[in-house]
């Protein structure tokens, strides 16, 4: 098909309004590529991430068409609770899988679907779709599911959603022209499944650069909203706080550096306990922002001095490049991250900030009282940071090399004819 115009379906649980790191990315892909002319459609549920509910004008309602950037969205309606217990979560994911396959039977012909593995039970829509309109699926894998939720302490290794998405794992490997990881881990990780190596490919996240850069946000909402002084020092955590991340560290350093504001903006499974244990330790120099719209997300980052990231000391930390890590670089923001591995790598060749041992609270401490002390290496980790993302995390190198992946699935398909 050459350079020719794509009709491309996007299958995925999670789009905006929903916030999170893929319907950031997702929606981010699906602009660049619409703008490039392509057709995009996305399939897709009515949003509910961070509250568990759908809310107005999305509640009561099978199936509803949006247009947003550029982009048709297809929603279907899905079991929303926001109970975190293993039946309420394969219930959501069971109920978006069908509504999305029956859109997806009624919705014209695309020449290839892009489909987001997480969730995995995703994959068997993706898979109906495939054979009932004839189009390939490029598989696009942002996570080891189910072995993340279990390396996490999320599910049970024997829990009935590990065993039911053990197999859905092998088969959409399997089923998939072409499969995306989007880190050496999780490319390792799927070799490791038994996926055929030649139809796998590595494109890691990019990053908006023009929404996130030095002095796009708007330094003093966030300071003004919690009484933070301008002078202040303030150490972000940004993004979910789930237990990927390990938070003591974190709360260790504002124990003993009360002079250092610690501002958390997002949610996750960890927020309550984290909201209880800052109330019992008389921790007032801790602030939480709760969720934020992502168009307010460069506020976010233009409060603060340093962002800290916290990873929790499992298997999972050698293979992850955390989202909020792209968006630090792009916005110039110093980071000091307990991280092994490819994130550890990302962040010492980009010269950006501090790497500590995980788990290691005293090393996490310390190296937020030297960087907070130290203007001129925040601002030689800010110019650095800024550069290696202006020359590595494009959104277009990004939306090139998925471009590429799924002209090749297109051109096997036709092949095949």
């Amino acid at each position: 098909m050459g350079d020719n115009p794509l009709r491309l379906w996007l299958v995925t649980q999670f789009y905006p309004p929903d916030g999170g790191a893929s319907a950031v990315r997702l929606s981010r892909l699906a602009r660049l590529l619409a703008e490039q002319g392509h057709d995009v459609t996305v399939l897709t549920v009515m949003p509910h991430y961070w509250s568990g509910t759908i809310a107005e004008p999305y509640r009561g309602r099978l199936f509803m068409r949006e247009m947003l950037d550029g982009v048709t969205v297809l929603r279907a309606w899905l079991y929303a609770s926001p109970s975190k217990r293993a039946r309420a979560r394969l219930l959501n994911q069971i109920s978006a899988m069908l509504t999305v396959a029956l859109r997806g039977t009624f919705a014209r012909r695309p020449d290839a679907i892009l489909l987001e593995s997480h969730p995995l039970f995703m994959a068997l829509a993706g898979g109906w779709l495939r054979r009932i309109k004839g189009a390939p699926v490029v598989l696009n894998v942002s996570d080891l599911w189910p072995e993340s939720a279990v390396e996490t302490g999320v599910l049970r290794a024997d829990s009935l959603l590990v065993r039911l998405a053990i197999p859905v794992e092998r088969w959409a490997y399997r089923d998939a022209a072409q499969i995306v990881g989007m880190t050496e881990g999780v490319v390792a990780g799927i070799r490791r499944a038994g996926a055929d190596p030649d139809k796998i490919s590595l494109i890691t996240n990019g990053v908006d650069l023009a929404r996130f850069r030095p002095g796009a946000g708007d330094r003093r909402a966030l300071r003004d909203r919690f009484g933070i002084p301008p002078d202040q020092i303030v150490a972000l955590h940004v993004g979910n706080m789930s237990t990927t991340y390990d938070f003591a560290p974190i709360l260790e350093s504002a124990a003993v550096l009360p002079e250092i504001a610690f501002l958390f903006v997002g949610s996750g499974t960890q927020e309550p306990a984290l909201r209880a244990e800052a109330s019992e330790r008389a921790l007032s120099n801790i602030h939480f922002a709760g969720v934020l719209p992502h168009d307010q997300m460069p506020d976010a980052w233009a409060a603060g001095d340093l962002c800290l990231i916290s990873m929790g000391d499992h298997g999972l930390s050698y293979g992850t490049r955390p989202a909020k890590l792209y968006e630090a670089l792009a916005s110039g923001m110093p980071v000091i991250a307990a991280i092994r591995g490819e994130g550890a790598a990302l962040l010492n060749d980009a010269g950006a900030g501090i790497v500590v041992p995980i788990g290691d609270s005293a090393a996490m401490r310390e190296a937020i009282h030297r960087l907070a002390g130290d203007s001129a290496k925040r601002a030689a980790s800010s110019q650095s940071g800024r550069a290696y993302a202006e020359m590595h995390l494009s959104p277009e190198r990004v939306r090139d090399a998925y471009l590429e992946v799924i002209r090749r699935a297109v051109h096997q398909a036709l092949m095949r004819r």
